[in-house]
């Protein structure tokens, strides 16, 4: 599967879990807005009714990303936003951090710290108390690194999921004086943070603590380990990123669907990285300030082709009610628009079809729900209840037909002349069955 196709298929599937998930509980996820993530329009776009793909030389061929659209901006559960951030991360360790560190006349050294976990336990909860120990840690431990001369830390947090379910850890790239002792640093780390988790009814073994110096890895790749820690493949275990659990679930393990709508409760709201007062004392932009000149020059690239079609027909063919991933079938036929003219938006209409029988089966869905329980109330009635729920569902299928379409293909529509007497209606259901809307 082509990466481009799989972030726009992983974005797709997460919002289907959210989706479904927000159905189930009616409680929204911190990060739910990923569900309009590429499919709205940016709010100061001066063409919102309007959708763009922009087409661009890539690598010998070509990329098309949405244009004018609004983001997320999650960094934990939207594949497509993670992927951006990541990047920006790592090229700010590179190419801002690391020269820094080095003027200052410091190292780098890396510290990982985890806790014992189980997947019947509550994962919010772990989590919850996960953080408060980390918050008691840093306090008792804030003399110690100022000890070694350290200016701070650049803080990322991963969360795999395995057969122990959540394996929530950070990863602390601190920096220190040259020569500092970190061996008896990782003594007294492990010593206060076995404290800290006890104190919230948690505990780690002696590898709850890792901690390596300078010469032990190499900082460049832990900027890239850190920054993409989502997009790994390789594990000497069965963990397993939020990602894959998202291919996993678009292929039908109910289970990896489960483990990711349980890990997306537990850590809304959580920073994925977090860098702290470390930039202002380094003096250097911090990475939401900063801006990196090689992406702007790669984001100034003249577009060889800007396609444009309806932004309600985008709207509805990426919504997350349909099994096709619409946003990945649009854009594989945006890449193909100069040899095929109109592949977008036969492409678009094609999906927007898929939603509409997709939104077609919710309302039977809920129709059959609700004539399900008026039969376990009156089983007397049975022949009379399925008429009446007959008319109900055919009359809310045609409603939703016609505001879909409305909503598609927007035109000056002539008023209906009003009636002049009202008169009753009689519709023959079944036989011997009427029913009066008057």
């Amino acid at each position: 599967m082509p990466k481009f196709n799989a972030i726009s298929i992983q974005q797709h599937q997460a919002a289907r879990l959210l989706t479904q998930d927000y159905r189930l509980t009616r409680k929204n996820i911190l990060g739910d807005g990923l569900k309009l993530c590429r499919r709205t329009k940016a709010h100061n776009s001066s063409n919102p009714d309007i959708a763009y793909i922009a087409v661009k030389p890539h690598n010998g061929g070509y990329t098309a990303k949405m244009h004018d659209v609004a983001k997320c901006g999650n960094a934990h559960l939207c594949a497509y936003c993670s992927g951006t951030k990541a990047a920006h991360m790592r090229d700010w360790i590179n190419v801002v951090f690391l020269p820094e560190v080095k003027c200052h006349g410091l190292v780098t050294g890396l510290l990982t710290l985890t806790a014992h976990h189980h997947r019947q336990s509550d994962w919010s909860a772990f989590v919850a108390n996960f953080y408060r120990a980390l918050e008691v840690f840093a306090n008792t431990m804030r003399r110690n690194f100022k000890a070694v001369g350290s200016f701070g830390r650049i803080r990322a947090m991963e969360s795999p999921i395995g057969s122990n379910g959540l394996h929530i850890h950070m990863h602390d790239l601190f920096t220190y004086m040259p020569g500092a002792d970190i061996a008896a640093l990782g003594v007294i780390a492990l010593a206060k943070w076995k404290a800290a988790l006890r104190k919230f009814g948690l505990h780690c073994s002696k590898r709850g603590v890792d901690i390596k110096k300078d010469g032990e890895f190499a900082p460049c790749y832990i900027a890239k380990e850190l920054a993409a820690h989502d997009t790994k493949t390789d594990s000497k275990s069965d963990l397993v990123t939020l990602f894959k659990l998202l291919d996993k679930s678009a292929r039908g393990d109910k289970q990896a669907g489960q483990d990711w709508i349980r890990t997306a409760k537990a850590i809304q709201g959580r920073d994925r990285w977090n860098v702290g007062q470390l930039a202002h004392k380094l003096g250097i932009p911090s990475p939401s300030d900063w801006k990196n000149p090689e992406a702007a020059s790669m984001n100034d690239v003249t577009p060889v082709q800007l396609i444009e079609y309806p932004q309600s027909h985008h709207m509805i063919a990426t919504s997350p009610n349909s099994e096709r991933a619409g946003l990945a079938f649009i854009l594989r036929a945006a890449r193909n628009e100069a040899a095929r003219p109109g592949s977008v938006k036969r492409m678009a209409l094609r999906m927007c079809d898929e939603t509409i029988k997709a939104d077609i089966e919710l309302i039977k869905k809920k129709n059959v729900c609700r004539l399900v329980e008026a039969l376990k109330a009156a089983p007397e009635a049975t022949e009379e209840l399925t008429a009446r729920h007959f008319v109900r569902y055919t009359f809310a299928v045609a409603e939703y037909r016609a505001k879909t379409y409305a909503y598609m293909f927007p035109a000056a529509m002539a008023m209906p002349v009003p009636m002049l007497m009202l008169t009753p209606v009689i519709a023959p259901i079944t036989r011997d069955l009427e029913l009066d809307f008057s």
